[in-house]
């Protein structure tokens, strides 16, 4: 069969985006999302903010009164499932960095597209930064997984908007994608239904020249899908030509969903990425622009 990405065959291809077939713990690992989850809220249960009025428009907000970095957290499920509630574990140890974290609902790619998706996590840190001024002068670390690390890179490199990209002072993308083009010849073109335009909007690794200076950790599993390998060596690849400061960071023998896992331990090294780059935010105003500032 002839190739049609790279050296994949169409099937090849669709199995490289397919996680189910890389993941044979998924089901495990997500219920354990849930469960830690679960027991994190009981035990400290979140503030939440409404950005929106229909049911995917809330912001849960941990560690509210911390006086570190606002850390922005946009969850996976490739573009189509998750939320929220299902990601409050990766406030455990917050306390240890003092950092508030918020983590927002936004509406599924078959309801809203995915440009719409964009906007809305967008929206919704705008909502978040309008509500408590307090964060606006302590950094911003955009934090994601999987489709949610897209979303994250997204605004990052001014697919929200440049009044958001200009707010970021660090990155920590786990497990993403960062190029639109191969997944639009896989299976996943199915349910991501874009133009060509609004593909190549959505790809960060075409719009690096509208990242800021700060740092971003790129993180991967041993056991990740070739493909999700392959884009964030990649994106790194093309970040550290142009001078960027990105550091890699491959996690063994850990995969799609059980890397996530790894914000529950102080002393991994994924949470120790994320601690530092809450540590390099320097206490600055950053820039407010019109569009972040409240109505008149």
């Amino acid at each position: 069969m002839s190739a049609v990405y790279l050296n994949y065959t169409q099937a090849e291809l669709d199995q490289a985006y397919d996680q189910s077939c890389w993941a044979p713990e998924m089901a495990d690992t997500l219920a354990a999302y849930a469960a830690l989850s679960l027991a994190q809220r009981e035990e400290t249960p979140p503030e939440v903010f409404r950005y929106e009025e229909d049911a995917m428009g809330g912001i849960d907000v941990f560690n509210g009164s911390a006086e570190g970095p606002l850390i922005y957290f946009l969850h996976g499920g490739a573009w189509r499932s998750g939320d929220r509630s299902m990601y409050s574990f990766l406030a455990r140890n917050l306390g240890r960095i003092g950092c508030p974290l918020a983590v927002p609902d936004y509406p599924k790619i078959q309801s809203v597209g995915l440009p719409a998706m964009v906007g809305r996590v967008a929206s919704a840190l705008r909502a978040l930064l309008a509500r408590r001024r307090e964060y606006a002068g302590r950094g911003l670390v955009l934090a994601g997984h999987s489709s949610g690390a897209h979303l994250a890179a997204c605004l990052a490199t001014g697919a929200g908007g440049v009044d958001i990209a200009q707010r970021v002072s660090a990155c920590l993308l786990v497990s993403g994608i960062y190029d639109m083009e191969p997944v639009l010849l896989s299976s996943r073109r199915s349910y991501v239904d874009v133009t060509r335009a609004e593909a190549r909007r959505l790809s960060p690794l075409e719009h690096i020249e509208a990242l800021g200076p700060g740092r971003i950790t790129l993180a991967y599993g041993s056991r990740e899908s070739p493909e999700f390998i392959r884009q964030a060596e990649e994106f790194g690849r093309v970040l550290a030509s142009k001078r960027r400061d990105v550091r890699m960071l491959r996690v063994e023998d850990r995969d799609h969903f059980t890397i996530l896992l790894e914000c529950n331990d102080p002393a991994s090294a994924l949470w120790q990425a994320l601690a530092s780059l809450a540590a390099s935010m320097q206490r600055c105003e950053a820039p407010r622009t019109k569009e972040m500032q409240e109505p008149e």
